[in-house]
């Protein structure tokens, strides 16, 4: 039988944790913080943080805040958002994240993956592809906008 683990995930905006569905009705959910540590001393077995933002502000993680939170925990730590380059992920990195997690880049550039499984190791890189039911049929969501499954890089939507 599996182990059931419990993994809680910070939706960061503008440094703050935020709740909401899909995305959307967001509200102050408290500092990432405090919730960070609350969540690794009630028994949490790794701690996810995304930055929903950072890819549709075109900006980076927020590594000053990264950092913050892994010097207060000590359970394996998964950081998101607006991760582009091995260099984003080396910064990631150096600030406390055990993992870090990659989105939209990986639908536009599917080779980065390989890439930084090569320099970082697999098991230090996690995929997550949004997806949505549309007109009855599974589509990948990035930056907000629709992509068909059968989309390949370079002929469409995410160029």
């Amino acid at each position: 039988m599996l182990t059931k683990r419990i993994i809680p995930c910070l939706d960061i905006l503008d440094g703050r944790t935020v709740k909401g569905t899909n995305f959307l009705q967001l509200r102050d959910a408290g500092d990432p913080v405090e919730l960070a540590m609350r969540y690794c001393e009630e028994g949490a077995d790794e701690l996810v943080f995304l930055d929903i933002t950072a890819t549709t502000e075109k900006r980076k993680t927020l590594a000053k805040l990264v950092r913050e939170i892994a010097t207060h925990i000590n359970i394996p730590f998964t950081v998101g958002g607006g991760i582009n380059t091995v260099e984003d992920v080396h910064l990631l990195l150096e600030n406390g994240a055990d993992k870090i997690s990659v989105n939209s880049a990986a639908v536009k550039n599917p080779s980065l993956i390989d890439q930084l499984s090569k320099n970082f190791g697999s098991q230090c890189v996690v995929v997550a592809i949004d997806i949505k039911i549309i007109d009855g049929q599974w589509m990948v969501v990035t930056h907000g906008v629709v992509i068909p499954l059968n989309w390949k890089p370079g002929n469409g939507p995410g160029k």
